[in-house]
């Protein structure tokens, strides 16, 4: 949607590349990126068992705001710089997580061998023509060049990473036609992957990152909308749910209550984007991504753990 939105836009010259760059990042954050990531705190800051277990943990996700305004204020490229890095990552640990979904369901025992075979495509597709053009210094998010230092060159990481993605890509298609023809293929597991790879590795051809990036994470977050609202649903359904708002978004079967709930969140960060940009000096960039990833660092940091805890998989 955000690729075709950017396409519309420039071919009928009704906005400049930079206003749409900026009506997209505006519209992705409002109506599905917030949402999505609001709706993180129905399993930490709104789960009484969530904060008595873990106070210290939740204690430090605190301090990741106060990291964003001083970076996005003061070192603004090293600030989109670490999301980036941290973007990139998140959405592929989802992908890890899903799989381990599919896999937990499987009444075969998949080995190691395999897993590592589906983690390691995964994880490299991305990264081959994402570094190739990092290394060009072509990639341009929230209006600034992520930087690719020079001695970073002399480690060849863009073939290295092709490398290894060739690797696994070869391994994956050995080990899949073999569990196709023993008859134990996952076949979701292998489409989600399969569709993963090919996204991945598509990516970074495009020339605007901000508009490619709003494109994946579109993607990732109405995936993790509906899987958000899932493992709610198992949880009140097992009577895990201790927070009577969690309880009363998820006891239906509809997800509008759910989605409607953070839609109306975001829209309170939508107008504090507004306001930051109206009354201080910085750039619409700037207050966009330092309202913004305020809250969407404490969401990937939450999701480590989520996508790290086996118990989430039963």
């Amino acid at each position: 949607m955000p690729l075709l939105f950017a396409f519309a836009a420039q071919r009928s010259g009704w906005m400049s590349e930079q206003q749409a760059i900026d009506l997209i990042n505006i519209l992705v954050a409002a109506l599905v990126g917030g949402p999505h990531l609001f709706s993180t705190i129905t399993y930490t800051f709104l789960d009484r068992r969530f904060r008595q277990g873990h106070r210290v943990y939740a204690g430090l996700s605190l301090l990741l705001p106060v990291v964003v305004i001083y970076l996005g204020i003061f070192h603004y490229r090293v600030l989109i710089t670490f999301f980036f890095s941290w973007a990139s990552l998140h959405v592929l640990h989802q992908i890890l997580y899903l799989t381990d979904c599919y896999r937990a369901q499987e009444a075969r025992l998949e080995g190691r061998y395999s897993r590592a075979v589906d983690y390691g495509l995964i994880l490299t597709g991305l990264y081959p023509i994402g570094l190739y053009k990092l290394s060009l210094r072509q990639f341009r998010v929230g209006g600034v060049v992520l930087p690719y230092p020079d001695w970073l060159r002399a480690l060849h990481l863009p073939e290295v990473a092709g490398l290894l993605f060739a690797s696994f890509l070869a391994a994956w298609i050995w080990k899949t036609t073999r569990e196709w023809r023993e008859g134990h293929m996952s076949v979701p597991k292998t489409l989600l992957i399969g569709v993963t790879t090919v996204v991945s590795f598509c990516l970074p051809l495009g020339s605007n990152l901000d508009v490619l990036f709003q494109g994946y994470n579109t993607w990732h977050s109405f995936q993790y909308l509906f899987l958000l609202w899932l493992i709610n649903r198992l949880r009140y359904q097992r009577g895990e749910v201790d927070n009577p708002l969690v309880a009363w978004l998820v006891e239906r079967r509809s997800m509008w209550p759910y989605y409607l709930c953070f839609l109306a969140a975001t829209g309170v960060m939508v107008v504090l984007t507004l306001v930051v940009r109206s009354v201080t000096p910085l750039s619409a960039d700037q207050s966009y991504f330092v309202v913004v990833l305020s809250t969407l660092l404490m969401h990937y940091y939450f999701d480590h753990f989520l996508f790290t805890r086996p118990a989430y998989l039963r």
